[in-house]
Formats: structure tokens, sequence, C-alpha cells
């Protein structure tokens, strides 16, 4: 026992020595606190309220970050007094935000070719298209024929269509039995105020997170690229040990003194777990300096996820130097996961909607499963954190197997 805690007394020593290794202790970590400060989500209606038309100038370069209410968007061929009214009606429903974009007539094609770029870069529950002729339809008691294109996923945009479809209708009702295009908006108005309006919307089976939720969960995921690489690069030292003691025979001479391998590889797991520890510490005082302890979920958590997702590239990097006995190789492969296991997690742009196969192969990077997490506790999901370390001890107990056999073939190769 004296003999595996001397070695990994001095495997810290060592490291702490290497400016290099500091850099990626401290300085790498506090530059990913840093961007907990990112503000991603600026809502396109940012202080308006909710019983105020969103007016979009440009379809084409829109970019709809509202996750809190159902937003939908109103292309207004017709841009008539009934359209107001019926766009003034749903901005009642405080769940619902609406958004209006006056448009020349278009066919479905075009309707959709306008839409298609908005859709995948805006979380939009749908565009609903007002015909041309919708007033003279309204006169004569029809409804429109109106076109709604569904977006994001959302359960609540089924009440929505009903909302629009019932206010249609008593639009209808009125201008059939008005004489005139203003007796009849007034007749309208006057019903739709009556109508009771629904004050909120939570749907079981979905739940979306806030405007400062989407922030805080976005900052998180760059975050977590840079601490990854961090990590991972930490880990690179620790497996420059292990590549030394090997090129110079001393793992050999660790098995003479008494010390099997199964110490060996624990002594190196030690050390690796000493440096989450402390980079995890870093930070800790990183984010806090920064932007307080408001992350969006319990700051105590939130470095629980970043220090085991810190272990599991830490021990990663660990192993690949135990397989390669090359620090270089070493370098190459962790860099190599970091970059292929931030593009399929999707860090970068998870506002995008991403194929079903991609979603799955993201599971395999731990990044991925913090996010999760994460977001399922923003969502009050009570058992997020046992299906994170549930998956965590998975990844470790892989990493640990992975490393202990690697670190057998090492040794038999040196004694050959």
């Amino acid at each position: 026992m004296r003999a595996f805690l001397t070695m990994t007394k001095i495997n810290c020593k060592m490291l702490l020595r290497n400016i290099g290794f500091l850099v990626c202790l401290v300085l790498l970590p506090i530059g990913a606190s840093a961007l907990h400060m990112i503000q991603t989500s600026s809502e396109y209606v940012a202080d308006v309220p909710s019983s105020e038309i969103v007016e979009m100038d440009n379809f084409e370069s829109a970019v709809i970050m509202d996750t809190k209410n159902v937003t939908v968007v109103f292309v207004d061929a017709a841009q008539d007094d009934f359209s107001e009214l019926l766009l003034r009606s749903l901005t009642k429903e405080e769940w619902c935000t609406v958004i209006r974009y006056k448009s020349e007539p278009l066919s479905v094609e075009q309707l959709k070719e306008l839409v298609r770029d908005t859709y995948d870069r805006s979380f939009m529950a749908g565009v609903v298209y007002l015909p041309e002729d919708s007033s003279a339809r309204l006169m004569k008691g029809q409804s429109p024929e109106i076109i709604i294109l569904n977006g994001e996923k959302d359960g609540r945009f089924d009440l929505l269509k009903s909302k629009i479809n019932a206010n249609l209708s008593v639009i209808a009702g009125c201008a059939s039995s008005s004489e005139s295009q203003s007796q009849a908006i007034s007749t309208a108005k006057a019903a739709l105020d009556k109508t009771p309006s629904v004050k909120s919307v939570i749907t079981e089976s979905e739940k979306s997170l806030s405007p400062a939720q989407t922030d805080h969960l976005r900052s998180t995921g760059y975050a977590l690229a840079v601490l990854s690489l961090a990590f991972a690069l930490t880990g690179c030292f620790v497996a420059n040990l292990v590549v030394t003691e090997s090129d110079n025979k001393s793992l050999l001479r660790i098995e003479m003194s008494g010390m099997t391998m199964l110490k060996y590889i624990a002594s190196k797991a030690l050390t690796a777990v000493i440096v989450t520890v402390l980079q995890t510490a870093v930070v800790a005082a990183a984010t806090a300096a920064f932007v307080g302890t408001h992350v969006g979920i319990p700051f105590g958590i939130y470095l629980l996820l970043v220090g085991t997702m810190g272990l599991i590239y830490n021990l990663l990097s660990l192993v690949f130097g135990i397989f390669f006995r090359n620090t270089t190789f070493a370098v190459y492969a962790s860099f190599g996961v970091w970059v292929f296991s931030n593009l399929i997690s999707a860090v970068y742009f998870d506002f995008v909607t991403l194929p079903d196969w991609w979603e799955k192969l993201s599971l395999i990077a731990p990044q991925k499963w913090v996010m999760i997490t994460a977001e399922a506790l923003m969502k009050g999901e009570n058992n997020a954190c046992s299906n994170y370390f549930l998956v965590s001890a998975a990844f470790l107990l892989v990493l640990l197997t992975a490393g202990y056999l690697g670190a057998r073939l090492s040794d038999g190769t040196q004694k050959e």
C-alpha cells in the first residue's frame, strides 16, 4: 500500500512541475467557464408583450428562438382588417407568440420554399398562410382556405389550430349576418372578446425550456466543448508518465518490486482522479467568478457532471498512452476523439434538428449525456442523474478494463 501511495504522490509531483500541464489544468478550464456568459437564445419576441403582434420584415434571414411559447408565423397575403382581427384574437393566449409576415399571394410550393430554411434554424411550431381572398370568403360566411404547415414538434400546436379554426368560424358567422365589412369587424371583435382564453398549457409528453434555461443549456454545451479538451490533454500528461516508464523499462522493475499490474493501473487511475478533482475545483471557482452559481441546474450537480465527464476523458487519454506507448500518438488519438465527440454530440449547434441516426450515434459521447442530463434536470425529471451516473460507470468500467489489458500486453512485450 505504501508503494502504491508513494507512486501516486511522485506522479502528481512530476505533473505539477510541467508548465504545459498547468496550462491545461488551470487556463483552459477558466476559459471554458467564461463561455457561460454567452447569451444565445435571443428571442425574436424579446421584451414584446404577449398582447402584441410581432412584425417580421425579412423571412429569409429570420431566426426565431422563442422556446417558451408556441410560436406561429402568419404569412399574411390578405393584409386586411379580418386578418388583423384574427391575429389579435390569438394574442390573448399567453402561451402563444404571434408573428406576422406580410406577403404577396403564394402557392403551396412557394410557401414551402419560403419557410424551408427558417424551419431549419428556428423553433417555430408552425406557419399559417392567409390567402388574399380571405375577406371575400368571410363576408360570404365561409372560412378562408388557409394553409397550415407544422414545424417544431409541440403538443400545444393542435390546440392552436383549433383556436384558429374556432375564431375563423366566429368571424365568418358574424360577417354573414352583417351588412358591411365594418359592421362585421365590430360584431366579430365583440364576440371574440367574450371568448375565454387559455392562460397556460403544459403537455405531459413534452415540456419546453424557458429562454433563460435555453441560454444556460447552450452556454453549458460550449463550455463542455472546451472542458472536454482540457481534461483530454491533462490525461495525455498522465499517459506520458506511462510512456516514459515503459521506455525506461520501469514497468518491469515496478513488477519486480512486488507491485502488481493491477495496483500500477490503479495508481495511474488515482492520479487521473486527483487531476480531475483539481480541474473541477478550477471550473467551480472560475464559473462562480464569471456568472455565479446560476447555471440552470444546481451548481453542485453541475460540477459533479463535469467532473465525471472529465474523469472519462482523463482515463481515455491514459488508455491511449498505455496501448500506443507513444505520447504523440496518444495526443493525436485523444484530440481526434475529442473532435469527433464534439461533432456528434452537437454541442456547437444544438439548435438545429439532427437526423435520428445522428442522435443515436451521439450517445457514445460523454458531453451528450451531460447535456441530456442537464436538460432533464431543467424539466424536473428526477431520474436524470441516476441514468447519467449509470452510463458514466459503464464508460469508466470499459476504460479501466482496457487500461489493465493494455498494461498487461505492454508488460509481456517488455519481458520478451
